[in-house]
């Protein structure tokens, strides 16, 4: 467990992760609930210390690109309307997370 965490941090640090991260919760198909729901913990923790470089949670390591902010922001909403609820919850939280510091 303690080497896939460590994989998942160095994985954080690369550009366009978080859209591929969020390609996997979207996917009904290629992973089932478990994978998807693991998949939108991750993202969340990813806005969670990588959104706002200001606060006290960032990890300055990760960072998310203003492409990338603009494509999780234009498809988040659309795409909590359409998991499972366990998976909606971890939407919502990124989505306010992601509101505290855009709006």
């Amino acid at each position: 467990k303690k080497q896939a965490e460590r994989q998942l941090n160095e994985a954080s640090k690369i550009s366009g992760h978080p859209l591929l991260v969020l390609r996997l919760v979207a996917s009904s198909d290629a992973a089932d609930a478990a994978v998807r729901q693991s998949a939108a913990v991750h993202f969340k923790n990813i806005v969670k210390k990588g959104w706002n470089p200001d606060s006290e949670h960032s990890d300055h390591s990760i960072v998310i690109s203003p492409s990338d902010r603009n494509l999780i922001k234009s498809h988040l909403v659309e795409l909590m309307c359409t998991v499972p609820p366990q998976i909606q919850a971890q939407c919502s939280e990124s989505i306010s997370l992601i509101a505290a510091v855009d709006l």
